[in-house]
């Protein structure tokens, strides 16, 4: 056996033959901060999910007897924002929209700084 036909399988392969990873973008997730007023938590996550559908993530929701309004906390895709408003806008219209705060990522999990 010839020691050219030897050396492909005894050294490591060059790295122009190494294919890269292609890095993709980390997706980027906010939170927006919705209140509509009212008691009926339930009412109001049903709607939302009927509204929002596969676009609705995580959520958390507040209810404030005092004030007599529910806090609903979004977690969204940055890229679904507009979607999401725009079905706010149409499917709860007394609804009061927040801010959007960009959340964090570590370790693979959303850290949040809820408003």
């Amino acid at each position: 056996m010839l020691l050219s036909s030897l050396v492909p399988q005894l050294l490591p392969p060059s790295p122009a033959t190494v294919p890269r990873a292609v890095a993709l973008p980390a997706r980027q997730y906010v939170c927006l901060r919705v209140t509509v007023p009212g008691d009926a938590t339930h009412a109001i996550r049903r709607q939302l999910h009927a509204l929002l559908g596969d676009t609705l993530g995580l959520y958390i929701v507040r209810h404030d007897t005092r004030r007599k309004a529910i806090t609903v906390d979004l977690e969204l895709a940055h890229a679904d924002v507009d979607a999401v408003i725009g079905a706010l806008l149409r499917g709860l219209p007394c609804a009061t929209l927040g801010r959007i705060t960009p959340l964090c990522m570590s370790r693979g999990r959303a850290i949040a700084s809820l408003h």
